[in-house]
């Protein structure tokens, strides 16, 4: 009777198979419905950045593998584990969750807040023989995946993925059990302290777990148990709750998940389902805000490399590959993506040198051979002329800024924040960037002057034509850039959204 023990928490029906004891929690979301992209305009200005219009559109030039490939890699990015000063930290933008991990155990804390969940290994063994968990266990994360070393006998590890957060134990040799004259068998039990306001509740059955807030509403449920060893042989199995203790912030609540392995022949399944229960106001409101980053709202191509944009994206992170977060709605994002052979990966993450919920960065890309624009159509800065990272303020509400970044090897790095000459609040300049070699073109296409094409970085100087548009090229003279144009067309009008 030795062998591994695997418990986990994870999103959907996936059956892992593995030469041991494997314990599955499988943790589904109800609000997981992250729109993988939905653009808010149509593309109707050929300097513009093509613009997606369903999730299953392909971008033009690329392949329907290739494109399938990057969002896989878009994915794998966007929930890879982060270190923090306090240990690691995971996204999951289609639970709109992110869970902490602090070498102890993990809390899951909604984008929308009103409660923390989370799970912390206490123990496992049989009856009174019990190994308490105890110590600071050796950490590894890798990718999406973290691990918890704990003993030689004991290793915790997470997966985060679009499922969801896969939580597991692998036990490699099946604890001991008292084999005292007379002892009666026991069952096989994980003791899981429970974190956070939430309080469990077992189901009638016994096959499940409510977690309810202090409203008694449910607002997490574990369901469906279900255990099978190697030959698939159905075990009987349950969960109770465990005594609580109290705390200095109160009660500290625990769940017992017990499984009668006589018999049986490992590897042991055990395969509950949880849920994130779904609650709905009683008079839901007629318009309602989307879940989605909108990742892949515009897209551009060069050679191997794939930028795409996220305007909705809403981490207040800045920088190039930087660890998101949730605390800028809107805010937008970038992904460079390349080329090996037939496989794609992510290269960077961009963001702004400073971010703002609502500047929409990402709203359009272009990318020509290592150089990168990214516009920010709704930024808010007031600021003029072209810096390397200048310091915005918020003094002209969409006015909008493009940004420059350039690859060196593998690397990226922003070189250039671009902003017309003259700045008006409305102008929406980095609404569409094209870039060829050396020359940036940025349409602002709510400008509003009757001007018509001045070279150089001569300001406007009338705003009697609103939303006329304009366009503005940018050049480039070794690493610095300067305006070299401001475009109007031959004739212009209000209304006519040049750019």
């Amino acid at each position: 009777m030795s062998g591994v023990v695997r418990c986990g928490v994870n999103i959907l029906f996936q059956r892992s198979r593995h030469a041991c004891v494997v314990v599955f929690l499988r943790l589904l979301a109800g609000l997981a419905v992250a729109a993988f992209s939905h653009s808010l305009f149509a593309a109707t200005a050929p300097a513009r950045s093509q613009q997606l219009t369903s999730p299953d559109q392909v971008p033009e030039g690329l392949a329907k593998s290739d494109w399938s490939s990057i969002r896989a890699a878009y994915e794998a990015g966007r929930h890879a584990f982060q270190p923090t000063p306090t240990g690691w930290q995971a996204r999951n933008p289609g639970q709109q969750w992110t869970t902490s991990f602090d070498r102890r155990g993990f809390v899951a804390t909604p984008k929308a807040g009103g409660w923390t969940w989370g799970l912390e290994l206490q123990g496992y063994g049989f009856g009174d023989h019990q190994q308490t968990i105890a110590g600071t266990p050796a950490v590894q994360a890798v990718g999406s995946r973290l691990t918890y070393q704990w003993d030689a006998a004991v290793q915790e590890w997470f997966v985060n993925d679009p499922r969801g957060l896969e939580h597991g134990f692998t036990v490699s040799t099946r604890p001991a059990a008292l084999t005292a004259p007379g002892a009666q068998p026991t069952a096989l039990s994980f003791l899981l302290a429970v974190r956070g306001e939430l309080r469990p509740h077992v189901t009638t059955d016994a096959l499940g777990v409510e977690f309810r807030d202090a409203a008694g509403a449910s607002v997490l449920n574990y369901a469906g148990l279900k255990v099978w060893d190697a030959d698939g042989k159905i075990l009987t199995s349950h969960f109770e709750l465990a005594a609580s203790s109290p705390t200095a912030t109160g009660e500290q609540h625990a769940v017992r998940l017990l499984v009668d392995e006589r018999d049986a022949r490992y590897p042991i399944t055990i395969d509950p389902i949880a849920q994130q229960a779904y609650l709905k106001a009683s008079n839901t409101p007629s318009s309602v805000v989307g879940v989605g980053d909108y990742f892949g709202s515009a897209v551009a191509v060069s050679g191997d490399t794939v930028v795409v944009g996220a305007n909705q994206e809403d981490s207040s992170t800045t920088g190039v590959n930087s660890t998101p977060d949730e605390l800028a709605s809107n805010a937008g994002a970038a992904y460079v993506f390349v080329r090996s052979g037939t496989t794609w990966t992510q290269q960077a993450y961009l963001k702004a040198h400073q971010v703002t919920a609502d500047d929409q960065f990402g709203i359009s890309v272009a990318v020509s051979g290592d150089t990168v624009v990214v516009g920010a159509h709704q930024e808010d800065s007031s600021t003029t002329g072209v810096t390397v990272n200048g310091t915005p303020d918020e003094n002209a509400t969409n006015a909008g800024a493009a940004y420059v970044f350039v690859r060196s090897g593998t690397t990226w790095s922003q070189q250039a924040y671009l902003k017309a000459s003259t700045v008006r609040s409305q102008d929406y300049f980095g609404y569409s960037v094209a870039v060829s070699g050396d020359t940036v073109v940025v349409g602002a296409y709510k400008e509003g002057s009757s001007t018509g094409v001045q070279n150089g970085a001569t300001p406007t100087t009338n705003t009697s034509a609103f939303w006329s548009g304009a366009a503005y090229v940018f050049v480039r003279s070794g690493t610095t850039w300067s305006q070299q144009a401001y475009l109007k067309a031959s004739t212009v009008r209000s209304q006519d959204y040049f750019g």
